[in-house]
């Protein structure tokens, strides 16, 4: 397979040097490929991290197909606890903040995004440490994060911005909006008809039980790949994902993140044209986790791996159609 400038790489070499822990395809909705280190097999659950965000991409099209939210509902309007009245409570701007903007990643919300610090390295850097994603992560109550989060960095639709708390703001509205917790609607919606053969775990804060919804869906390699079926095989009869919704999540919007592509918590690899539908995204998460999927040749790919935080995810990403791209002719 293709790696970096002129280079190649075998299969084997590239589960190796990218410390993966699971690998999974599926052609047509067949398992064509498996593959675990020695620590790990079919049944080990293992942590998703910001994979877990393109859940609350396919609910939100779930909530929209259904009328029960727009891309432009406004956030304050489904959540009003959150209105910012007075410039003690935060930005006014806040207000104007839509579920397009969450989905896309273009609200403006300053809550930054990072997870470099290493307080074992750095002591001193433990109270830095705990800002933004680090903060949300272990914070026990995500009413009170949210609560604390209404100050702003731009106005809302300007540009993009990978920011974490989008999809956990995200998936609050849509608990309110389904009037249900966010693990039922995901395991009503997604998990049960993408047959999954394992039960799934949340992280949850300690508030009010509520899911991690930004990193922490943690389960099997197979029942990641079913996930990703939902998305391959959108469209037909009884799918859980619409032929429109599908569309969205395969056409980049105007504003990329960090010169990537992005649209509805799904990324599309560098150089894909913003507007233009392509064949294939991929749900990512730090560390080197991945849910692909071709729709063009039907291909599911799942990759979990305990890669750096520097991993090549581009040139990942570029491996993965290429094995996609192999059904072809």
């Amino acid at each position: 397979m293709p790696w970096g400038r002129g280079q190649r790489k075998t299969v084997a070499d590239f589960l190796t040097t990218t410390h993966t822990r699971a690998f999974v395809v599926l052609h047509r909705g067949r398992l064509v490929t498996e593959w675990y280190d020695a620590h790990t097999g079919p049944t080990t659950k293992l942590a998703s991290w910001s994979v877990a965000k393109a859940m609350a991409g396919l609910l939100t099209g779930q909530a929209i197909t259904e009328g029960r939210l727009t891309l432009d509902t406004r956030v304050v309007t489904v959540l009003p606890w959150l209105r910012v009245e007075h410039p003690a409570d935060g930005d006014p701007r806040f207000n104007t903040i839509t579920v397009r903007h969450l989905l896309d990643m273009t609200s403006g919300i300053d809550a930054a995004e990072g997870y470099q610090v290493n307080p074992l390295e750095d002591p001193t850097a433990v109270l830095s440490m705990l800002t933004g994603t680090y903060l949300m992560l272990v914070h026990p109550n995500m009413h009170s994060f949210a609560s604390s989060h209404r100050r702003m960095v731009f106005d809302p639709g300007t540009r993009g911005e990978y920011v974490s708390y989008n999809t956990q703001l995200l998936s609050m509205v849509l608990s309110e909006v389904f009037g249900t917790d966010y693990i039922t609607a995901f395991v009503n919606r997604l998990w049960r008809p993408a047959g999954a053969q394992y039960p799934a775990t949340w992280n949850l804060d300690h508030g009010g039980g509520i899911a991690k919804a930004f990193c922490c869906l943690n389960a099997t390699a197979r029942d990641f790949a079913r996930l990703g079926l939902l998305v391959a095989e959108a469209g037909g009869p009884g799918s859980r994902v619409s032929r429109a919704w599908l569309d969205r999540i395969l056409t980049p919007q105007p504003k990329p993140l960090g010169g990537w592509p992005y649209s509805t918590q799904f990324w599309h690899v560098p150089g894909d044209q913003r507007g233009k539908r392509a064949n294939d995204v991929s749900a990512i998460g730090v560390f080197g986790q991945y849910i692909y999927l071709n729709r063009r040749t039907q291909t599911v790919i799942v990759k979990l791996s305990d890669h750096g935080i520097e991993e090549d995810e581009a040139l990942t990403f570029r491996a993965m159609r290429s094995i996609a791209r192999s059904w072809r002719h």
